[in-house]
């Protein structure tokens, strides 16, 4: 039969098709291979225990091709070796994987490997141990009871399950063979398996990975009981980064720093199953139980509070022996307390510490036996809200409220707890407020304020204003239409009055009588407002000559007088009329009197505020500055407490400062530091610390301090 001209055509094209080579899909000249030798990678691993050894570094991989502005091709093998004998890597120029082996294997293929950052685990560490583990049933009690048994050890390279577990085993007395005679069993799951298969027969033990403990169960590889742990090793590092000398100086320097940043995404934490992400070789991870120093004596008695009838008075809290600190500006939510030492102590009488794994920004309430904070959770997706013990500074309860979205400054509650009744009210940087029972963290209610109230309007620095209380209601600013300022009903969360107005002021309020008139006095965005308290009706408003302010300084009440200090309009002393409505034309005015965020302290005819110096001001002349003192250890920011004679300042790192009221010159009676390091000495300090009889509890970069002022 004879072929067509079509099929005769159609098999020539077939043949010359079938001439040309096929390749494989290149590989881009310039992408980066990133080898991964995790053994929590999922794919190294099994996803038997759900949300752990389920890493996902393909997240990392597109993150790091967008930083580098180069492809970055993901590789996953157990070791450098069965990475070459892919067909896809013909180099190597990131490492991550456990640190004793990466160095180990970076040597024998001469890599020349560089450590760039430390991966921080859902513990808070950068390191794993060796466990020692023999049957449940073994009569080996301790370490020192495993002369004469078959030990068997990890691979050399893995440091936690060979160096150290040796080091550890011999310092308990047990005869070891020689390092090269050594038993080795290269999986834990191995050793494990067959210490069990060998009974009673074999007096056995096995060295596995503190890592791996939790996968030998999850999986089914033993039964849980199967195993008894009789011994750990010192913490050795777990899982790093490296670089190869196949990237240049710059390019490394570029990969650690994209490194580090890969934590600002929460996404990333939780694909790494990390809590911070990538950090520097000298991390510490904060204790997981707070350092404790004793007090040496028992702290003096605070001064007997005398009754008042005010509402802020009422949140307070009284003991026979001390007064709490319920809120923002204390007791009085003015700075104001009974008693302030006579000096300060030569050294600093530390009664605790407690670590925190993120710088805070919002003021401590506390009671005699409660510090109550807000926190943020390490993937920083959350908001934590924590109760310590005053006493030891050990968590009591906490609290997480889920959040979402990103603020300037980071996305820490900004608002300091209130305390009031047998309630703590928090208040987080998203809007949500929580009621909860003081004793056991239990919620009572919560409402996201901005939500339930329809605020739609972009706020970068988050809600800031600490929340008030007035006959029994909770004052909020949401900054919506429909409620500028609401109340809501402090035993049920229930709405009992909300009032229109402008977006939402960074201040917070006060609750003040002027004219005979019970009102709430604060900013919103633009305007400084009073509402009458029992309703929301709004009495009057004023708006400043000068735009622009953040009117973060509370007001304040001097007299029968209010005090406004902003940044761009300056101190200015209002006057009132009798139906309670403000002389919209300032009395007094002084320009230097000018706070970004401090809020003034009155005492007497004085006010005192620090914005990069400590300045008196005269009430009784008009705002006249008295005087103004320089010190490195005033800041942009500094919380201050008074008392009828003395202010204490708190500066730079948390120094304080005691000054003396009365003086016609400044006069610094004395002053106290207890920084934890050089860092933390340096640092300003956005917070306002608790002053409860003769503890201050103060909250530093990392860390909150308990200090006894008057030891």
């Amino acid at each position: 039969m004879r072929t067509s001209l079509f099929a005769r055509l159609a098999l020539l094209l077939m043949a010359m098709l079938a001439a040309i080579p096929v390749q494989a899909e290149a590989k881009s000249d310039d992408a980066i291979t990133m080898l991964v030798m995790d053994p929590l990678a999922l794919p190294l691993s099994c996803p038997c225990v759900a949300g752990y050894a389920q890493r996902k570094y393909e997240v990392l991989g597109e993150y790091l091709s967008k930083e580098l502005g180069r492809p970055v091709e993901v590789v996953f093998a157990e070791s450098v070796k069965n990475a070459l004998d892919k067909e896809s890597v013909d180099d190597i120029h990131i490492i991550i994987g456990k640190d004793s082996v990466v160095t180990a294997q970076g040597k024998k293929h001469d890599f020349d490997v560089s450590r760039l950052a430390r991966l921080v685990g859902k513990d808070g560490k950068t390191t794993q141990t060796g466990l020692i583990v023999v049957r449940s049933a073994d009569p080996a009690q301790k370490l020192s009871d495993l002369n004469g048994y078959r030990i068997l050890f990890g691979p050399s390279e893995c440091d936690e399950k060979f160096a150290a577990a040796r080091a550890l085993l011999e310092e308990a007395g047990v005869d070891l063979p020689p390092e090269k005679d050594a038993e080795i069993s290269y999986a834990c799951s191995d050793g494990a398996c067959m210490i069990i298969d060998w009974g009673d027969k074999i007096r056995g033990a096995a060295v596995i990975s503190s890592y791996a403990a939790p996968l030998l169960e999850g999986c089914g590889t033993i039964k849980k009981g199967d195993l008894r742990v009789i011994g750990e090793t010192e913490e050795v590092p777990f899982v790093a980064a490296f670089a190869t000398k196949s990237l240049d100086k710059d390019e490394q320097k570029k990969l650690q720093k994209a490194l580090y940043a890969a934590a600002q995404s929460p996404g990333m934490l939780v694909a790494l199953e990390t809590m911070l992400g990538f950090v520097p070789e000298d991390f510490k991870p904060a204790p997981t139980k707070p350092v404790i120093k004793a007090a040496g004596k028992t702290p003096a008695a605070a001064a007997k509070p005398k009754p008042s009838t005010d509402e802020s008075k009422k949140a307070a809290n009284v003991t026979p022996t001390t007064r709490a600190w319920p809120g923002w500006l204390g007791p009085e939510r003015n700075g104001h307390v009974e008693w302030l030492p006579s000096s300060l102590p030569e050294t600093a009488n530390i009664v605790w510490r407690q670590s925190f794994l993120r710088p805070g920004m919002g003021g401590l309430a506390a009671t005699d036996r409660h510090v109550f904070v807000g926190d943020r959770d390490a993937a920083n997706r959350a908001d934590v809200f924590r109760c310590l013990d005053a006493s030891t500074g050990e968590e009591l309860w906490s609290i997480t409220q889920l959040t979402i979205g990103q603020l300037d400054y980071d996305n820490l509650p900004r608002a300091t707890p209130l305390i009031y009744k047998d309630w703590v009210f928090f208040f987080g940087a998203f809007g949500d407020l929580i009621c909860a029972d003081i004793e056991t963290g239990k919620v009572v209610w919560k409402a996201n304020v901005r939500l339930k109230f329809l605020a739609l309007d972009k706020l970068p620095w988050g809600t800031c204003s600490s929340p008030l209380v007035v006959d029994d209601m909770i004052i909020v600013n949401p900054g919506a239409p429909t409620a500028a300022i609401a109340a809501l009903d402090a035993a049920t969360g229930e709405v009992r009055w909300k009032t229109p107005g402008g977006p939402q002021g960074y201040g917070s309020f006060i609750a003040a009588t002027f004219g005979g008139v019970r009102q709430i006095i604060g900013h919103t965005q633009n305007m400084l407002c009073g509402w009458e308290a029992s309703t929301g009706r709004e009495l009057w408003s004023v708006k400043p000559r000068t735009d622009g302010d953040f009117n973060v300084p509370t007001p304040v009440v001097v007299g029968d007088k209010l005090l406004i200090a902003t940044e761009n309009n300056g101190g200015r002393l209002y006057e009132f009329n009798n139906d309670g409505t403000i002389n919209p034309e300032h009395v007094a005015v002084n320009t230097k009197l000018n706070p970004q965020m401090s809020t003034p302290i009155a005492i007497g005819d004085r006010i005192f505020c620090v914005n990069r110096r400590l300045e008196c001001f005269d009430v009784a002349k008009g705002l006249q500055s008295a005087w103004s003192a320089r010190d490195r250890t005033f800041c942009e920011y500094g919380a201050a407490i008074a008392s009828d004679d003395r202010l204490l300042v708190q500066g730079r790192g948390g120094e304080l400062v005691l000054v003396d009221t009365k003086d016609e010159e400044p006069r610094i009676l004395s002053r106290l530091s207890f920084a934890p390091d050089k860092d933390s000495a340096a640092a300003e300090l956005f917070t306002f610390p608790a002053l409860v009889g003769t503890r201050l509890y103060v909250r530093f970069e990392k860390e909150i301090v308990c200090v006894d002022l008057g030891a």
